[in-house]
């Protein structure tokens, strides 16, 4: 027992301590991409939104594209076979700003197998933009939205970018899974994979991804990432793969999104991303398992500490585990607030690691077993 609490005392010193300095160097990076400030006029920018049911949620949308800054754009809504008003809703806003077009997509079309990409590869031919701005139809943008990401790409020469909207869900448990996406401003040196681009550390998030349309055209764009489980982290992979150049930015100040309802939407939704972030594969079975491992070793950690310190006493051994994991709670709380999430998911980092694993061995079974993912009700692979 001393030996294995000796090694997982060091492994949790490394876990705080990295995790830490990664948090901060990843904040700081942030703020100076985000002092590009705003640019209110510009090329045009395509918007281009995939909906499929969405009534409830388009209107808040749209009324927030319309009140962008950034006046030259165009939004272009693919109405994915929608069975509720969703095609209404777009033909009542096409009458009422000229910059809204609607588009359907058709039934008999399978340019993917993945619904959301087979929609966007429908209505992404029609973009006239220099730029493409694709969310989600769940979404909602702050008025300087648009000008600011654009400032953003242009200042940087960036060829594609991506952030973590405020996530907005009535289920407190469901907010709790959403925010395992926060493990990537944790884990993930985006400082540095910024300046050396790591196709495999490249990340984002489909609720707001702003591309240049050249770059999107010459890389192969949605038609070259059949088969993926994610839209967003396989595109943005494509990008660094094809030499473009990416930033994750902090965006939560500028888009928010209603994206889960109920906390079993949210933990099925997440553990899909999961799946796509770290693809389950029996030939990566046992790192796979080896993470899944390390996930729960981290949420279990405190509760490890309490019945270490029971059979062995307060031996000096237990100190380094208990720096670990403070560091890891601090890294977590700040990386959190530094997001837009409220205090009440800030500080439950063990809860939200041991959620994490279990979504992940959920999400492998349910790829190894061939049930597979969905999206938006139909199945993706």
């Amino acid at each position: 027992m001393e030996l294995y609490l000796n090694i997982l005392s060091a492994l949790m010193l490394i876990v705080g301590v990295y995790s830490l300095a990664a948090t901060l160097l990843n904040i700081r990076h942030f703020r100076k991409l985000g002092r590009a400030g705003n640019e209110t006029e510009g090329p045009l920018v395509s918007v281009v939104i995939p909906a499929r049911n969405e009534e409830d949620n388009l209107p808040r949308l749209l009324d927030s594209l319309i009140a962008q800054t950034y006046r030259n754009i165009e939004i272009l809504v693919i109405n994915d076979q929608s069975e509720d008003r969703t095609g209404d809703i777009i033909r009542e806003y096409e009458r009422k700003d000229s910059r809204i077009h609607g588009y359907s997509s058709d039934p008999g079309k399978r340019l993917n197998q993945n619904g959301k990409i087979n929609a966007l590869l429908q209505v992404l031919p029609h973009v006239r933009g220099e730029y493409i701005l694709a969310t989600d139809a769940d979404t909602e943008h702050a008025p300087d939205c648009i000008a600011h990401s654009y400032a953003v790409m242009h200042r940087n020469g960036l060829d594609i970018i991506s952030g973590f909207p405020k996530e907005i869900c009535p289920s407190y448990m469901g907010l709790v899974s959403i925010s395992a996406m926060m493990l990537t401003n944790i884990m993930i040196p985006h400082f540095i994979v910024y300046r050396f681009p790591i196709p495999s550390a490249a990340f984002a998030i489909g609720q707001f991804i702003m591309m240049r349309t050249d770059a999107y055209r010459e890389s192969g764009g949605y038609t070259a990432i059949s088969g993926t489980i994610c839209d967003d982290v396989g595109i943005v992979r494509l990008f660094v793969r094809k030499k473009k150049k990416y930033a994750f930015i902090s965006i939560s100040e500028y888009v928010s999104c209603h994206m889960y309802g109920s906390a079993r939407e949210a933990f099925r939704g997440i553990e899909r991303s999961i799946a796509g972030v770290f693809p389950p594969k029996v030939s990566t079975m046992f790192p796979v398992l080896l993470l899944v491992l390390l996930i729960l070793h981290l949420a279990l950690s405190p509760i490890m500490t309490i019945v270490f310190a029971a059979v062995l006493g307060p031996v000096p051994e237990l100190i380094p585990l208990i720096a670990g994991w403070l560091l890891l709670y601090i890294a977590w709380y700040i990386g959190c607030r530094a997001a837009s999430w409220r205090k009440r998911i800030s500080t439950v980092c063990f809860l939200t690691l041991l959620v994490t694993a279990l979504m992940y061995i959920h999400g492998l079974y349910k790829e190894l077993s061939g049930k597979g993912f969905e999206w938006k009700g139909r199945k993706i692979r």
